[in-house]
């Protein structure tokens, strides 16, 4: 009902691996601006699972350390996302089995694989298991690393050892898979957009499997085996191989470009016309559109997959002692970096696996030093937005710009009557913000209050008049005097009672004043010099001799030539040497 279609995911929460479906690994807030920790915390064993944060909690996976002694508890561990306090701990199948995959966290549920191959579903806050798949990864050590995709209500694995997609009811029952002809690489993951699912396959294959039909739409044959994740964004789809990055048409599989890049189990982050992939030898950025190489920050190993918060882009380093990397995504500068103490001992302290997530300016990394970090400033995050009651006055015939935060150059002009307009008047009153982005299809809402669509759950900003759900968009909804404009957040279906936030906005729009009467409109011919006598209406005995050129001669002529009256007194002329009209 909002032609302002929604996009993106609630700030405040980071739901599965690389962000979003489409894999983007972008978060358009800011992430943490120094090096400083929040908060570390002690893993029993090593957190190499790609963390989740959801409703104020991380979700971290866990699998064995180089101690095999020492056999601690692992799995899903789930801890404050402020404090770092342990929450609680879920072994999944047993006291041998963790988790190396990354975590998708939907409608209180989260999904992540085991180290027997096994999809697991948790719930959220009490860490319970609720269903467990049969064994769809025969893969050794590693298992199911594939990380979990929920996609408009499945649950979707890709296992590494076939190269079977698995989809899943939120119940646990397997809806249907798809064959992709052969084993795919450890770590690489299902994405999603438009109703597709994009996989690594069999070979050197990338696969297009439309959700509805379980068939392929298309498949393209890479000179190599795929390595990532693949990614969808502006059209286009990006993989990596040990060579190559490849950007694909999203809609054929035809290829658009192709750069040189040693790729890793890395998968590249797109943010808007850039694309940052990590490599063999460090992070590299391409323009998204042509390919071109735009700069390149030469490092160690980069084997986790870069995010993308704001104007910087935070990835890591697989080496002896692991780095965690801040830099400028318009430059390729370092901004901040944080090098992992030596253990001492001759093992590692590197990150191997966990990709980074931000949520909240928090960025949360695993590391396999037995430590899981909260990178961030530790200030007290702003109160969350709840919602705003007032009135606005609204003028007709005005106008407002609106700029999308994804492009400064574009502007959309709309009708100040209109509901977006009462949104725009509201969020001046009451000092909040909303932002709309550009996309193919035009101007889209993204937040109210920092409160955005979430690709994972669906919730979204919902908007309604006087009651009744508007069925043209906000932008060219005009409204009348008395209009009540409700926002609120919530699913489709829900309403404004139960959304944890909501804009109700009451409309003033002052009527026009009535137009003035025009009597005559018309040109009159004046001579200079000439004089004409006038009578004043309130003394007949009294006669003056004006000006021609003066306003009254002038007025005197246009009432001979529009055919009507006017009177003035001469009560004021002794004093003031002028009449009254």
């Amino acid at each position: 009902m909002l032609s302002l279609m929604l996009v993106g995911v609630v700030s405040a929460s980071y739901p599965m691996f690389h962000y979003d479906a489409q894999r983007t690994g972008y978060v358009t807030q800011d992430g943490p601006q120094t090096n400083a920790t929040l908060w570390v915390a002690e893993t029993a064993e090593y957190a190499d699972g790609s963390p989740a944060v959801h409703n104020g909690k991380v979700f971290a996976p866990t699998w064995p350390d180089m101690d095999f002694v020492d056999n601690d508890p692992m799995g899903l561990v789930c801890y404050d996302a402020a404090t770092g306090t342990e929450l609680w701990t879920n072994e999944l199948g047993g006291t041998s089995i963790g988790s190396v995959s990354g975590v998708a966290v939907a409608d209180g549920q989260v999904y992540l694989g085991g180290t027997d191959g096994r999809l697991y579903c948790i719930d959220e806050e009490a860490g319970e298991t609720l269903w467990t798949s049969g064994q769809i990864d025969a893969t050794g050590y590693f298992g199911l690393s594939s990380s979990p995709l929920v996609y408009e209500g499945t649950v979707y694995a890709l296992s590494a050892s076939d190269g079977v997609l698995h989809a899943f009811t939120p119940e646990g029952t397997g809806s249907w898979s798809f064959s992709t002809g052969g084993a795919v690489g450890y770590f690489t993951s299902p994405a999603a957009a438009g109703g597709k699912i994009f996989v690594a396959g069999g070979g050197n294959n990338l696969f297009c499997i439309d959700a509805a039909t379980h068939t392929a739409a298309w498949s393209a044959a890479l000179p190599a085996a795929v390595k990532s994740t693949p990614v969808i964004g502006d059209g286009k789809v990006y993989a990596t191989t040990a060579e190559r990055l490849y950007a694909l048409d999203a809609s054929t599989g035809a290829e658009v470009w192709n750069a040189s890049l040693g790729g890793t189990s890395s998968t590249p982050a797109v943010a808007g016309e850039t694309v940052i992939a990590g490599s063999s030898d460090g992070l590299h950025a391409y323009d998204a559109g042509t390919g071109i190489l735009l700069w390149d920050f030469p490092g160690a190993q980069v084997g986790v997959s870069p995010v993308v918060a704001g104007n910087l882009v935070y990835a890591a380093t697989n080496e002896r002692t692991g780095t965690v990397y801040a830099v400028d995504t318009r430059t390729g500068e370092e901004v901040w970096s944080y090098t992992l103490e030596a253990p001492g001992d001759g093992t590692f302290a590197a990150f191997y696996a966990s990709s980074p997530a931000v949520s909240d300016g928090v960025l949360y990394i695993g590391a396999e030093n037995n430590r899981l970090y909260a990178f961030g400033d530790g200030g007290l995050p702003e109160p969350a937005f709840t919602g705003w009651n007032g009135t606005v006055m609204l003028t007709a015939g005005r106008t407002f710009t609106v700029t999308p935060f994804n492009n400064e150059n574009t502007t959309y002009t709309i009708d100040r009557t209109s509901a977006l307009g009462a949104l725009d008047a509201a969020a001046a009153k009451g000092g909040f913000d909303y932002t709309v982005q550009e996309t193919t299809f035009g101007p889209f809402l993204y937040s109210i209050g920092g409160i955005a669509y979430d690709e994972a759950t669906w919730d979204s900003w919902l908007y309604a008049v006087n009651g009744v759900p508007a069925d043209v968009g906000a932008a060219d909804y005009r409204l009348a005097e008395g209009d009540v404009v409700t926002y609120w957040y919530g699913a489709w279906g829900s309403n404004p009672e139960t959304a944890h936030a909501a804009v109700t906005i009451t409309v003033s729009i002052p009527a026009s004043p009535e137009p003035t009467p025009t009597l005559w409109s018309g040109t009159v011919a004046l001579t200079k010099g000439e004089t004409f006598s006038f009578v004043p209406s309130n003394n007949a005995s009294a006669s003056y001799t004006i000006n021609r050129t003066t306003d009254l001669g002038a007025l005197a002529f246009a009432a001979q030539a529009g055919n009507f009256t006017f009177s003035a007194s001469d009560a004021w002329y002794a004093s003031f040497g002028s009449f009254l009209l």
